[in-house]
């Protein structure tokens, strides 16, 4: 059988449809799109031809009862006849391709026009090649069929190119006056050739006054205070500072404005993102560094390559490299600020505090610059790494926050100070300052600190110990007693995290069916031999000296109950049922003891 060439057939319809619904994330990018072609196509007459006056403008034009009309013209380099039938007719085929590379014009895909399909039922193209040679008028449908006409050489058809189209009923929205003047500015603000708007008597030059932020970034630094304004009338952002950002790799030019407030790395971002000073997007979360979530961008490139919907960059080694020079930048504002301006610093540190920890984990040379300026919550109140690093040569952390509740009674007494390390990134922040500065680190628990409590011979004691543990019968708690500081701390109850746990379990068995509380009850029974807590009598204050030589059993017993109960307030340890019980039982013999020595008084 012979074999057969075929080619592809194209259904123009499903490839308005891809671009709709898959490719491009609103219908207005077509706004983008006329402007991009108008922009390229002024570039590539500049290359042929030398400077001329460049010239973008959109008309609104609408007659009575009919839908509005929108046309978009260049005086850029247009089309001959044998262009337009190989670009235009062509889908994929770039007309950028005329004279010069790639990377001089924004478009790089031939597909650009074809937006225009999903506002317009038809496309009315009219052009004169600035090459010489008759005006062509190219009518395209959305079935993917299409006229040429080659006009009157007489035609007062100018040189360059002007795209009409007609809304659809469903799309005139897109065609009103100050919807197309804010997609013009939205993608048009900082293009180099001016583009006006005009709607009956409405008219604007969107891109008239340049923002400051470009010459800021190319060094004038005078302009800090007008960034500063533009950020806060045009942007709604009451911006801390303002940073210059400036890269050869990616033909980068650019700010980055530093947040007032707090931000989290999974907020979402928004930097007003520029290729060629035409608008690429608000949400480009591949070139800035992860950890600079603390700042919002305007940034303008000239090396990147965009993908097919121009909507965000390819991956590839210029976008790496213009992505390190970000990072980079921004450190380096960090260093300059830690170098010659601590206060700023602190002020940043204070409000930005986990990305900047971030960058430091990240950078030994970036952590010895800032690590010492972090604030770290510690047993004897706030203070900042360094500055705990000087104090204790042994730096001691807990990662558990009932744990550091437990050990901050008696640490301090002991002349310790230890860490609240259950924020983000305190303990590779510790581990790292260990390592880089030579410090030891210790983790440390409450029952490391119970075991450092100086023991007191219970010879004696036996049978106090005794009546204290039935007094606490079914609590699943242990009393010892021992000497330690604070003295004005009359007991410290330790309860382990596998107690905490086994508390959890029980009280979920309270509300589960029988199924899974007998599943609970085989987990529980991997933590059997740590069901207790350990209640510690300080015999170093003068309430514990007092109970030893208590013989009533029954105020004996309220004694060291509500010692227990003080001893769980004064940890933070949460209060079951049983605890609550005694505390009410032991306020009320209290409170009843108290009248009745009253009532003796009295008698007496």
């Amino acid at each position: 059988m012979p074999r057969m060439e075929h080619a592809f057939k194209v259904d123009l319809r499903g490839i308005i449809d891809l671009l709709s619904n898959h490719l491009y994330s609103d219908p207005s990018v077509f706004v983008r799109e006329l402007l991009q072609n108008g922009v390229d196509a002024i570039t590539a007459r500049r290359a042929r031809s030398g400077e001329f006056a460049p010239l973008i403008e959109a008309r609104l034009l609408r007659g009575e009862g009919e839908l509005p009309v929108l046309e978009f013209r260049d005086n850029g380099v247009g089309l001959t006849e044998g262009e337009v039938h190989e670009f235009l007719a062509t889908i994929g085929r770039s007309s950028k391709r005329l004279d010069e590379a790639r990377d001089t014009f924004l478009g790089q895909f031939g597909i650009g026009l074809l937006s225009c399909f999903m506002v317009s039922g038809e496309i009315e193209l009219v052009t004169r090649s600035a090459s010489g040679g008759p005006a062509v008028r190219w009518l395209a449908q959305a079935d993917g069929t299409y006229t040429l006409e080659v006009l009157e050489e007489s035609s007062p058809v100018e040189i360059g190119t002007t795209v009409r189209l007609r809304a659809r009923e469903d799309t005139d929205f897109y065609f009103e006056y100050d919807e197309l003047r804010g997609a013009l500015e939205n993608y048009g603000r900082i293009l180099p050739y001016p583009v006006h708007v005009f709607g009956g008597e409405q008219y604007a030059h969107v891109n008239a006054a340049m923002p400051p932020w470009l010459a800021y970034a190319a060094g004038d630094t005078g302009k800090r205070d007008e960034v500063l304004a533009y950020a806060r009338e045009e942007l709604g952002v009451q911006a801390l500072d303002a940073v210059p950002l400036r890269s050869e790799a990616g033909g980068l030019l650019g700010v980055a404005l530093v947040l007032p407030h707090a931000t989290q790395r999974s907020a979402r971002q928004w930097h007003s993102v520029y290729l060629k000073r035409m608008l690429l997007g608000h949400d480009l979360s591949n070139l800035l560094p992860e950890w600079a979530f603390f700042v919002r961008c305007l940034l303008n490139v000239d090396g990147l390559h965009p993908t097919a919907s121009r909507e965000s960059f390819y991956e590839d080694d210029a976008l790496k490299a213009a992505r390190e020079a970000l990072n980079a930048g921004l450190r380096g504002y960090i260093e300059e600020l830690a170098a010659h301006d601590p206060k700023r610093l602190d002020a940043l540190i204070s409000l930005h505090h986990l990305p900047l920890k971030a960058l430091a984990t990240e950078d030994d040379d970036f952590f010895r610059l800032l690590a010492p300026q972090f604030s770290l919550e510690t047993s004897t109140g706030r203070m900042k790494l360094g500055e705990y690093a000087r104090r204790s040569p042994t730096l001691r952390m807990v990662t558990d926050l009932d744990q550091f509740r437990q050990i901050a009674q008696v640490a301090s007494a002991y002349g310790h100070s230890v860490v609240n390390a259950v924020y983000t990134y305190d303990v590779p922040l510790l581990r790292a300052y260990a390592r880089l500065f030579g410090h030891e680190l210790e983790e440390v628990d409450a029952q490391t600190y119970a075991l450092s409590l100086e023991d007191v011979a219970t010879g004696g004691l036996e049978g106090v110990l005794a009546r204290a543990n039935a007094a606490l019968e079914g609590l699943g708690c242990e009393v010892s007693v021992k000497r330690f500081e604070p003295a004005e701390l009359p007991a410290l109850l330790i309860v382990t995290s596998e107690r905490r746990l086994l508390d959890d379990i029980e009280a979920a068995k309270d509300v589960s069916d029988d199924l899974f509380s007998e599943f609970l009850d085989d987990y529980a029974a991997e933590y059997e031999e740590v069901r207790v807590s350990r209640l510690h009598l300080n015999l170093g204050h003068g309430l514990v000296q007092d109970l030893l030589h208590v013989e009533d059993g029954a105020v004996f017993a309220r004694l060291v109950q509500m010692m227990y109960v003080q001893a769980h307030l004064l940890g933070h340890h949460p209060l079951r049922a049983e605890e609550l019980a005694l505390l009410t039982g032991g306020l009320s013999d209290m409170m009843r003891w108290g009248l009745r020595a009253t009532r003796l008084d009295t008698l007496n």
